[in-house]
């Protein structure tokens, strides 16, 4: 069923509003993955630099196309409690166990009329007690789902795009990298560049459609709740002026959204679809580089030991990172023993330390820093793969996807005679895919080793831009090719390191990308066939977590394998304190995916029209503490979104990361 959203007011937000103010309080400082509202600002989209501006005149540099990729914004839990371990007592105590939320859905059936709507409410299994509900989050939230925090993310990111591609004229700041004329995606002030290259006249979109009508846009995203959700939120901060004013004319704003069956979609690293990545992912845990740092790092030994002496576990269970992060990041309280984060470790590297005879040594007076000790263990763990032998199972597994990006970039660039595979299209102005954490990571891992360290995981709401340019002096041999890319994560330009490229310049021949890419970019094409069978799993060590198996199905977004153990010992508190309180729910209805956000949307444009908290883009590479900007919009009247929903299988929403 096609679905359409409005984005209205609804009493539900007040109260929502009412919580903004305590909102990030409860910890004196906040992991880098919540994105918070400061951290959020910090991700402004760089304008160009001036030592670009002056290698490359501006009137012989254009931008021509953005993709952008994103992960969707905060979300509830995405397992369910049988699976989701944490620590005695997380499902037990209401502070913890319980998952209510603010938002509700609205969703309509054909003809797509707005006067009337049906409002989602997941309380149908409400108890006596009115405490707890028999869903899996024991409260009124569907797993997975998007929470206001995420709303407002988007809202921001949003924002970030508007003001660094959209000109308008008087309303753009001076600060904004769209106040140079180079970097104007749209140029709502005057049509001249508007749906075509300016200097070779290449055709990318269509200058006689809206905006944010195809083929000016392409909106992508699997179909899935919190994804389908944090796209739409996106597109109506970066288009709500334009939105608006067609709204005003009476007319109503439907943008296309692109999705596919759920299982067989290419956002994720999918075993299921080709049964080749269980063996390079078998391979990457087999390595002498990963066996030497799981087995003899102290870092490794230290959360071991821990877990064991004060969390009476002989297992780390890879839930755990969730665990921390939903927790932290929603302001509910952490166990005194997981309560120390203060930002003071940061990430780290895949050290193997021992002292000078080779023997480990740890003790409790190493049990510092465990938050962040056990954040870093995991993520390295579940990232390692992603990275090992030049990044053979992010290239395979993301090859279908990076066809779908390139296939929007290769008209732009020339190259299609070549590669007769792509499907034919008019480019867009804009491509946005909505994804996950599991999307964004295995993309930077094929774009190079230096690109990305694999020790940090996608905070929420994180967003890579890949920026398209056409260079009218193309007899420059920085580009020779006629176009240049700039590659940017979080509003850090990463460009330099990519092979080939520049180490002193921000933008880099577009021919280095398509020849990194286009081998690996490829759908129908890919060697999915598996090297055997009945390849077996090899367990290393009764306390470590063994990947070589999942018990959760890998077609999920954010999914961490379980360890596979031949007795793992249960702390019994928490096993009967669990199952005590598990009680399984009917299967998920279809869902729409936009919510009636007026007052938010509202709130968020006002602020970003105040003149003295501008997003300085200008600062943006010599500080990180930039207020949120952009244009005023006055958000009043129904606006629409196409949206799909699907009925997803219980067993795939237990993905925990």
């Amino acid at each position: 069923m096609t679905i359409i959203a409005r984005l209205l007011m609804f009493p539900a937000l007040l109260a929502a509003t009412a919580q903004e103010s305590k909102e990030y309080t409860r910890y004196a400082s906040y992991h880098p993955y919540c994105s918070t509202p400061s951290q959020m600002k910090q991700r402004a989209i760089p304008p160009l630099s001036s030592q670009t501006l002056t290698n490359i005149s501006r009137t012989a540099l254009q931008l021509i196309h953005v993709t952008a990729l994103i992960r969707h914004g905060a979300r509830t839990p995405n397992a369910s409690p049988h699976k989701y371990i944490c620590w005695d007592g997380y499902w037990t105590d209401p502070a913890t166990g319980i998952w209510n939320c603010e938002l509700k859905s609205y969703d309509a059936a054909p003809p797509y009329s707005a006067d009337l709507m049906f409002e989602k409410h997941y309380d149908a299994l409400i108890r006596p007690s009115g405490e707890r509900t028999g869903n899996e989050l024991n409260g009124d939230c569907m797993l997975g789902q998007l929470l206001m925090r995420g709303y407002e993310q988007e809202l921001v990111n949003g924002l970030h795009l508007r003001q660094a591609y959209l000109y308008d004229g008087n309303n753009t700041s001076q600060n904004h990298g769209s106040s140079n004329p180079s970097m104007r995606l749209w140029d709502m002030a005057t049509s001249t560049i508007q749906g075509s290259g300016k200097f070779t006249k290449n055709s990318v979109g269509d200058a006689s459609k809206k905006i944010y009508q195809e083929p000016n846009l392409r909106y992508r995203a699997d179909d899935n709740e919190r994804t389908l959700m944090s796209g739409q939120i996106l597109l109506r901060a970066l288009f709500g002026p334009e939105i608006q004013s067609a709204e005003n004319n009476g007319e109503t704003t439907i943008i296309k959204l692109h999705t596919a069956d759920y299982k067989k979609d290419h956002f994720f690293i999918s075993k299921e679809t080709c049964p080749r990545l269980a063996d390079l992912e078998a391979a990457a845990y087999k390595s002498e580089e990963f066996r030497r740092w799981n087995e003899t790092s102290v870092e490794v030994q230290i959360i071991r030991k821990f877990f064991k002496s004060k969390m009476g576990y002989n297992v780390i269970r890879s839930s755990i990172l969730d665990c921390l992060m939903t927790t932290m990041c929603t302001d509910r309280p952490l166990p005194e023993l997981l309560d120390d984060y203060d930002g003071s470790l940061g990430p780290t590297p895949m050290n193997v330390e021992k002292d000078s005879e080779g023997i480990t040594i740890v003790s409790e007076k190493d049990f510092t820093n465990i938050f962040e000790r056990l954040v870093n263990y995991v993520v390295k763990h579940e990232t390692f793969p992603y990275r090992y032998n030049d990044a053979a199972l992010a290239k395979l597994g993301m090859g279908p996807l990076w066809k779908e990006i390139m296939t929007n970039i290769m008209p732009i660039v020339g190259a299609t005679s070549n590669y007769t595979t792509f499907v034919p299209r008019t480019p867009p102005k804009l491509a946005l895919f909505s994804g996950h954490d599991t999307t964004l990571m295995p993309i930077l891992a094929t774009l190079g080793q230096d690109v990305w360290a694999g020790t940090e995981w996608a905070p929420y709401a994180s967003m890579i831009l890949i920026e398209i340019y056409e260079v009218g002096n193309a007899s420059k041999s920085e580009f020779t090719s006629g176009y240049a890319f700039r590659l940017i994560y979080n509003g850090e330009v990463l460009t330099s390191r990519m092979d080939g490229c520049s180490s002193d310049l921000e933008l880099c021949d577009s021919q280095v990308l398509l020849d990194r890419v286009l081998p690996f970019a490829i759908s129908e094409e890919r060697d999915c066939a598996a090297a055997s069978a009945d390849q077996e799993t090899s367990i290393t060590d009764g306390e470590t977590l063994s990947p070589d198996e999942e018990t959760y199905d890998d077609d999920e977004e954010e999914i961490i394998p379980e360890p596979i153990v031949a007795d793992i010992e249960v702390n019994p508190r928490q096993k009967w304190g669990m199952f005590g309180s598990v009680i399984l729910s009917a299967a998920i209805s279809s869902i729409a995916t936009c919510f009636l956000m007026r007052q938010h949307y509202n709130n968020a444009y006002r602020q970003a029209s105040t003149s003295d908290r501008d997003l300085s883009m200008a600062e943006h590479t010599n500080e990180n503490n930039h207020e949120i900007n952009g244009e005023d919009v006055h958000n009043g009247g129904k606006t629409y979104a196409f949206a799909s929903s699907n009925n997803i299988e219980e067993s795939e929403e237990d993905g925990i990361i």
